[in-house]
């Protein structure tokens, strides 16, 4: 049990000290494009905001994120929300 504990707490520390490293400070500005990375196999497209919101979702996630256009996706992938 205290095993669990203890793994429990060193996984809440690293997702905190990881939310830290991804709390980019991001202007308002809307410069949206499209931005593409793979996941499990699968390409995934997105619309985001500007450049600095695909940085940051791409820290949050952990995840490898290219611009592929300017404005938004033709259509943004089933698992953009995710």
């Amino acid at each position: 049990m205290k095993l669990i504990m203890i793994l429990a707490l060193i996984l809440a520390l690293m997702a905190l000290v990881t939310a830290q490293e991804c709390n980019l400070p991001c202007n308002r500005r809307i410069e949206y494009l499209c931005g593409r990375t793979v996941r499990n196999g699968s390409e995934i497209e997105c619309t985001f905001r500007n450049p600095c919101a695909m940085d940051r979702h791409g820290c949050e996630k952990r995840e490898v994120w290219r611009k592929t256009s300017t404005g938004r996706c033709t259509r943004d992938s089933d698992a953009c929300g995710r």
